[in-house]
Parts: C-alpha cells; sequence; structure tokens
C-alpha cells in the first residue's frame, strides 16, 4: 500500500519490472523481421515464456536450448573464446539464435534472411535489460 499525503491508497502496480515480464520482452524481439518464433527458456529446461508458430512444439525445443546453452557456456572457456553471450545457427531453411541471460536463454528463430547484425543488436540489448533487472 501506497500512503499519499494523509490517504492510503490500496492500489498496487501490478506490472513487471522492465528485464521481468517476458513475455512482452519476447513479443518485441519475435516482432523482428524475419524472425518467426522465441522463447525464454530456465536453464534446466523448463520453458519461461514462448510465441511459435502453430506445428512447433515448445518443449523439446526448451530442453534442447537448454542443453545447447549450456554447452556453449561449458565449451567457451575451454576453447579460449571466452564466456558466451550470444550464438547464431544457421542452414538454407533458416536460422536460430541464442543468447544467455541470468534467468536462462532466450531463443529466436528466423528464416534464412534474418539479419544477424540486426537480431544480435536486439538480443544484445534484452539481455542487458535482464542483466539489470536480475542484477543485486
Amino acid at each position: 500500500m501506497a500512503q499519499t499525503g494523509n490517504t492510503v491508497s490500496s492500489t498496487i502496480d501490478a506490472r513487471p519490472a522492465l528485464g521481468r515480464d517476458f513475455r512482452s520482452l519476447l513479443g518485441a524481439l519475435v516482432a523482428l523481421d524475419h524472425i518467426t518464433g522465441g522463447l525464454i527458456v530456465a536453464p534446466d529446461g523448463l520453458l519461461i515464456a514462448a510465441q511459435l508458430a502453430s506445428g512447433i512444439a515448445a518443449e523439446p525445443l526448451s530442453a534442447l536450448a537448454a542443453t545447447l546453452g549450456r554447452q556453449l557456456e561449458l565449451r567457451g572457456p575451454q576453447l579460449r573464446r571466452g564466456t558466451f553471450p550470444m550464438a547464431q545457427f544457421a542452414t538454407a531453411q533458416g536460422a536460430a539464435f541464442l543468447g544467455s541471460t541470468p534467468v536462462g536463454f532466450i531463443v529466436l528463430l528466423g528464416d534464412a534472411s534474418a539479419s544477424w547484425d540486426v537480431v544480435r543488436g536486439a538480443l544484445r540489448a534484452a539481455v542487458g535489460t535482464i542483466h539489470r533487472a536480475w542484477a543485486g
């Protein structure tokens, strides 16, 4: 409850803090050109949020993303490439983008013409927003 002057307000701001509203954060990323879907996954593979085209099963994709993200985090220092902030996987049929955050991983799916530079910039901004929201 908030106190304003001599009265007490029972109005509670129910909006999550920026960086903690995973659905809207994911919605902004999925709105990028040539991005067809995405999800946010906890390190154990638990699905946090998803916006995927029909026919794409979220649970197997979230398990794969968590496994891949953990492997990249572990292998980066072994290969002397530093920490893993994000990765891109591309084929002629499409692309997948993976970003590491304090709560897990962001996965974006796109068609082959998705711009790595545009997606990387947006993904970097989203990862930074989550880092700031969960720091401390």
